[in-house]
This record gives C-alpha cells, structure tokens and sequence, in this order.
C-alpha cells in the first residue's frame, strides 16, 4: 500500500512540475494510449477469414470484394478492376479509423507543451518584474516548467506518430494479404 502512495505522489510531483499544462498534456496522453493500443490490439486480432473482419465495415468489402472476384463481376457501372478497387479503399479506411485522431493528438500535444514554454516564460518575466533584482533560483521554476512541458509534449508526440505508424504497417500488411487472396481467386479462373 505505502508503495501505492509513493507512486501517487511522485506522479502528482511530476504532474505538478509543469503547472496546469501538465495535467492537460496527461489527459492527451492517455487517450493517445487509448486510441493507439485499441487500434493494434483490434488489428492485430484481424485474420484473413472475411468472417473476421467484423468491425467497422471491413467484413462486408472484404466480402464483397472476395465474391466480385470469384464471380468476375463487378459492381454496378464500374470495371472488375475499379470495383475491387473501391472495396480495398473502404477497407483501408474502414482500419486506419482512428489514425487521423492520432495524429491530431500529435499536433495538439506538441502545440500544447510550446503553450507550456511560453506559460513558464511569463512566469519567469514577472518574477524578474517583481523582485528587480533576482537570483538564479528565483527564475528556476518558472524555467523548469517551460521546458518539462515541452519535452512532455514532444515525447507525447512521437508516442502518437509511432502509434499511427504501427496502425498504418498492420493495416498495410492486412491489406496486401487480401490482395493475394483475391488475385489468386482471379487467376484460379
């Protein structure tokens, strides 16, 4: 239990070293976590089966695109070629859902730590505005909030970018073995 305790309390120091940015930038994070590890966690679990792919759509243009292809026929008014495409951009949409979320956290986490800089730089203006004369220590606070909030920022950042560019290779290689599977449901025929 005293260890439970220990951890609370070094995380709120950690919390409160950056001032109110902080508890933001913490609340990004962990809907980049949220976000990032349901969208592996979920990709991961995909398999080829087209009954597997069961949320978001991807089962129906998988399936779809598995029966144009068997049947050589494509959807209505468009080529076999064009229709297949169709399915492969819904399906890829229909995986890499939440990557443009994450992104955005990326943005926003970065842009929020540089707002942390700036916070703490004013921090440090008006303590020299008000004691005139000051002392190294008097400016450290203020100095040490700016910069934890931007590398916290930053950090978050290239948390998100990885995510998104997990999500992107699972999906890649998802959707380059539904490729060969109907392609060689194309030649069989």
């Amino acid at each position: 239990m005293d260890s439970i305790i220990n951890i609370w309390q070094a995380f709120v120091s950690f919390l409160n070293a950056g001032g109110v940015i902080m508890y933001i930038l913490t609340f990004i994070g962990v809907l980049i976590c949220f976000f990032g590890l349901y969208q592996l966690f979920w990709l991961s679990r995909l398999s080829l089966d087209p009954e597997q792919f069961s949320d978001h759509g991807v089962h129906l243009w998988a399936k779809k695109a598995l029966a144009m292809a068997s049947s050589r026929k494509g959807l209505d008014g468009l080529s076999l070629m064009d229709s297949l495409e169709v399915c492969f951009s819904r399906m890829e949409s229909s995986m890499t859902w939440r990557v443009p979320e994450i992104r955005f956290l990326a943005q926003i986490s970065t842009l929020i730590g540089f707002l942390g800089t700036v916070t703490g730089m004013v921090k440090v203006f008006n303590t020299v505005a008000k004691l005139g004369k000051v002392m190294p220590g008097d400016l450290a606070g203020g100095i040490h909030e700016a910069l934890f909030t931007t590398v916290y920022g930053l950090v978050l950042a290239l948390i998100a970018w990885f995510f998104a560019h997990c999500i992107e290779m699972l999906v890649n290689k998802h959707m380059r073995s539904l490729e060969v599977l109907i392609f060689s449901k194309l030649e069989n025929k």
